[in-house]
């Protein structure tokens, strides 16, 4: 098999009875993966890593349902929003029990199948900047989102709910994130972050202010001194640090900012909301500038593109 197509947790041709339907984006080097199946037991032998082996490292995330692996003697059962880990070099088993959805309230339908759901990331052994005898620690292991685990979290559902926005020129660069927030979570779990190439920590940094700034948007004081101060470095490394962003952290916050009110006024279901209480949810508390900042960006005052927006009337 090839790289692109390596036996996966949840995608091998050994699975037993795999009936669900699973997509896959390939970013270049590394695939990311979604799946929905009623229920999954594989097995992969010593016999058919000798018959082929691409050398794969795997993080998959169970989203719905629950998972046992075990590989290297070790044994886990991994609870939603957990992830686990395996290598497609060494033998393993698994198993994945479904979540039995609830049918629908005041109806006579009964409920729908049982079904899991997992999303998961493939990703060469070769790619990973850490010593293999001690990534081997993991498999089989349980990683709870936290920290860079979080974010790798975040980026794989955000591909997997979306893979159509993923297939462009833009995968490049992609792949290089998603290799540096695997190779990010797995030195976390190994209290290796030190051994990492200085590029791979420095993305993985900017990852976390990344997410941070995402969070705290509706913050009127998020600015780069209260970000540097959250993150505990000063002013001038974070401007370092952000220097190959193509774009300041201002600028940054405030297209974030503005896109969010642009969803918000396009929104029906918000069409009752006054547009400046949309502006100071999403951080503008000044009007004036807010409606010149949207007209100056969008070519339409904040009303003005909240009506060319809006619905036809029936």
């Amino acid at each position: 098999m090839s790289k692109g197509t390596a036996p996966s947790l949840f995608s091998s041709p050994h699975a037993t009875n795999f009936t669900g339907f699973a997509r896959a984006v390939d970013l270049g080097v590394s695939r990311v993966m979604s799946f929905r199946y009623p229920g999954l037991t594989m097995r992969r032998s010593q016999r058919m890593i000798r018959r082929s082996d691409p050398e794969m490292y795997e993080l998959a995330l169970p989203l719905t349902g629950d998972s046992a692996l075990v590989q290297e003697r070790r044994e886990s059962v991994i609870r939603p929003t957990e992830f686990t880990f395996l290598t497609t070099s060494r033998p393993y088993e698994c198993r994945h029990l479904p979540e039995r959805e609830t049918a629908p309230s005041g109806g006579t339908d009964p409920a729908p199948p049982a079904t899991s759901s997992t999303v998961a990331i493939l990703v060469p052994q070769s790619a990973v900047p850490l010593p293999q005898q001690k990534v081997v620690r993991l498999l089989a292991g349980r990683m709870r989102t936290e920290g860079m685990t979080a974010l790798l979290a975040q980026f794989l559902v955000q591909v997997g709910e979306h893979p159509e926005q993923f297939r462009t020129a833009a995968a490049g660069q992609l792949d290089r994130m998603a290799l540096d927030l695997v190779s990010a979570t797995l030195a976390q779990h190994l209290d290796l972050e030190d051994a990492l190439p200085v590029e791979v920590r420095q993305q993985g940094f900017r990852a976390r202010i990344d997410a941070f700034i995402t969070a705290h948007l509706g913050d009127v004081d998020l600015n780069a001194r209260t970000i540097a101060a959250a993150h505990h470095i000063s002013l001038r490394t974070l401007y370092r640090l952000w220097a190959d962003e193509g774009t300041s952290i201002a600028e940054l916050i405030r297209h974030r900012r503005l896109e969010r009110c642009r969803h918000d006024l396009a929104n029906p279901l918000l069409a009752g909301q006054p547009i400046y209480a949309i502006a100071a949810r999403w951080g503008f508390a000044d009007k004036a500038s807010f409606a010149r900042l949207f007209r100056a960006t969008y070519g339409l005052t904040p009303q003005e593109y909240r009506q060319t927006s809006a619905p036809p009337q029936a």
